[in-house]
């Protein structure tokens, strides 16, 4: 993959991602204290999953944000809640 796509597709991986949780927020909470800097606080540290005899990315992790960017360039935030 050429360098600038994957760039591109980590800034927009992370930013598609920080959308994602601030919609998870409960209403009395305030979603602009999710940032790209403390994203990691709020994900958890474990990324895979052992299932059917393999491991397996989680889901809505941030390199599962990735692949999902990488398989479909027009991947929106409406495909994650639809």
């Amino acid at each position: 993959m050429n360098g600038r796509k994957a760039k591109q597709i980590r800034r927009q991986g992370e930013q598609l991602l920080i959308a994602w949780l601030r919609t998870m927020v409960p209403d009395g909470e305030d979603t602009s204290k999710i940032n790209k800097n403390n994203l990691h606080e709020f994900l958890p540290t474990q990324t895979h999953i052992f299932a059917n005899g393999k491991f397996m990315i989680s889901a809505y992790t941030l390199r599962w944000f990735y692949k999902q960017l990488k398989k479909d360039n027009s991947f929106k935030l409406d495909n994650i809640n639809a």
